[in-house]
């Protein structure tokens, strides 16, 4: 399926092959899947390198050892020999190596033009709570999304649908009743279905039919995230707490002041006792925090004489 990230890896490729290239998103949402598409249509060779695979390489990467007798070592390993000039190195699952991911500067100052791209799952709360250093300025940084509305309308072949769209967008005029009620359905289907691909998938696979749906590929989902709250986490405790907010979700939309409440969590939470397991959530892109704007002025223009 089509993702519109995908001109975002191409403008890497044009312009800043150089740096290091870091998707970062949510368990699910497709990462794996546009990375390796990407190496294979648009370079002539390829490797892909899943770290929870490869156990062995985050130990060579733990070694007191420069970067490329490191790099020389993991070639040995999986005995390979790296055409770096025309080779694209996919690290998959990353967030397993906090000493990887400071290499990446080695990578982005070296001579030679190594052409590296890496995701993980939960790398925004790893590299927030990573002991070593971040190569600050050396990595490209790209967050990757579900699927929008747009996306969920070119899966379903509905291109003609998203033009009419753009169109009256930007001549701000009213759509054709008949084609606005078919772009309403189709957004009620997504809403029911939501923007993971593999939902997707399979409501086209049912030809759209939603009572056919496959709702344990939600659930499943879901309790795969459940399972990664005990990652990254300072104890238990933080995980206990971290769960508490995620379930408190539905509530939170639900409340009329439109603002996040900690009393939705329980009724004797505080700020200061979920203040580091919201962070946690915000960082993971579980969740996404929606900044409320109280009021929307022009800015004000500086004037040149």
């Amino acid at each position: 399926m089509k993702r519109k990230i995908y001109e975002e890896l191409l403008k890497w490729k044009n312009t800043d092959m150089k740096k290091p290239l870091m998707i970062i998103g949510a368990r699910q949402i497709g990462k794996t899947y546009v990375i390796k598409e990407f190496c294979e249509k648009e370079f002539e060779k390829k490797i892909y390198i899943n770290l929870l695979e490869h156990s062995e390489i985050i130990k060579i990467f733990k070694q007191e050892i420069n970067t490329r007798e490191k790099f020389n070592r993991m070639k040995i390993y999986l005995d390979i020999d790296i055409d770096i000039e025309n080779t694209i190195i996919f690290f998959d699952e990353i967030q397993e190596s906090e000493e990887l991911i400071s290499s990446l500067k080695y990578f982005n100052e070296s001579e030679e033009k190594f052409k590296i791209i890496c995701a993980g799952s939960l790398l925004g709360v790893k590299l927030k709570r990573m002991h070593t250093s971040f190569p600050v300025g050396k990595v490209k940084m790209l967050n990757m999304y579900p699927m929008d509305f747009e996306e969920f309308l070119i899966a379903n072949g509905n291109q003609g649908l998203i033009d009419e769209i753009y169109k009256c967008y930007n001549n701000n005029k009213a759509m054709d009743q008949v084609l606005h009620e078919k772009a309403l359905s189709l957004y009620r289907l997504y809403l029911c279905v939501g923007g993971m691909p593999e939902a997707i998938k399979n409501l086209l696979y049912n030809e759209k039919d939603i009572l056919k749906f496959d709702n344990t590929i939600i659930e499943d989902i879901i309790n795969s995230y459940f399972n990664d709250m005990n990652k990254y986490v300072q104890n238990k405790s933080e995980t206990v707490k971290i769960e508490k907010i995620y379930k408190s979700i539905p509530a939170q939309l639900g409340n009329q002041s439109n603002k996040f409440q900690y009393g939705k969590i329980s009724t004797d939470a505080r700020k200061r006792d979920y203040e580091i397991a919201l962070d946690w959530l915000l960082s993971s892109t579980m969740v996404h925090k929606s900044t409320i704007l109280n009021k929307v002025e022009i800015p004000p223009l500086r004037i040149h004489y």
